[in-house]
């Protein structure tokens, strides 16, 4: 791989994170007091107000659609790292997000993770389970199943519309929520957000979280 493919994947990489990061921040917005990304734990670090965790690991294809050759390597990966973290904190949920459609290269279970698809690991098809249950099977300490989820994020192309539809659309639910209604507000916050989200990644202490009040803004903010 060439050294610009190498960081055009990079970028793209930590592009889906900091995307990623916004979906769950606004699916657990009710719970939710601080985000952080590459925490002390995980790619994606979520504190609840009960005192638990969300962690996540974000795992992008750039040709997510066509791609799958490497999707299984991903999985493994992230069960591993999440399963590391799971004993360190009281968590929640551990979640595996990623934009392949086809997060376990298999063609019996590919058809559930169509679209924005949830998928806790007791809902899987077996063949599904299956492969997470080989994974876990050959780690000392592997994570707990009742908390484990699989995500996936649509996103991919250069085409910015079509790479942010999912996550525009999770945004204005969000606004609409709040009833909220001002022309382009949530295009707004997508870029405000991009940026609040963005820096904190780049950041070299992990301590340095982003709070609800930060992110919602003085005009949006309960």
């Amino acid at each position: 791989m060439e050294r610009s493919r190498r960081a055009d994947a990079v970028v793209f990489g930590f592009d889906f994170q900091v995307n990623a990061a916004i979906v769950l921040f606004l699916e657990n917005i009710e719970d939710v007091e601080k985000i952080c990304l590459e925490g002390n734990y995980e790619d994606i670090e979520l504190e609840l107000s009960s005192g638990k965790m969300i962690l996540a690991q974000a795992k992008a294809v750039e040709k997510a659609s066509s791609d799958f050759v490497n999707v299984r390597k991903n999985l493994k990966k992230a069960l591993t790292s999440l399963s590391e973290a799971g004993e360190r904190v009281d968590a929640k949920e551990l979640i595996v997000i990623t934009n392949s459609p086809n997060p376990f290269n298999d063609d019996k279970s590919r058809n559930v993770f169509y679209g924005h698809a949830h998928r806790n690991y007791n809902t899987l098809p077996p063949s599904a389970e299956e492969i997470v249950d080989r994974y876990l099977s050959k780690m000392e300490k592997p994570l707990d199943t009742d908390k484990l989820k699989i995500q996936v994020l649509p996103f991919e192309t250069d085409d910015e519309n079509e790479r942010y539809k999912v996550i525009m659309e999770c945004i204005n639910d969000f606004m609409g929520n709040l009833n909220i209604s001002i022309s382009g507000i949530g295009r707004k916050m997508l870029e405000t957000w991009h940026w609040q989200v963005f820096d904190n990644g780049g950041k070299k202490d992990s301590a340095i979280k982003l709070t609800k009040k930060i992110l919602y803004g003085p005009f949006l903010y309960k």
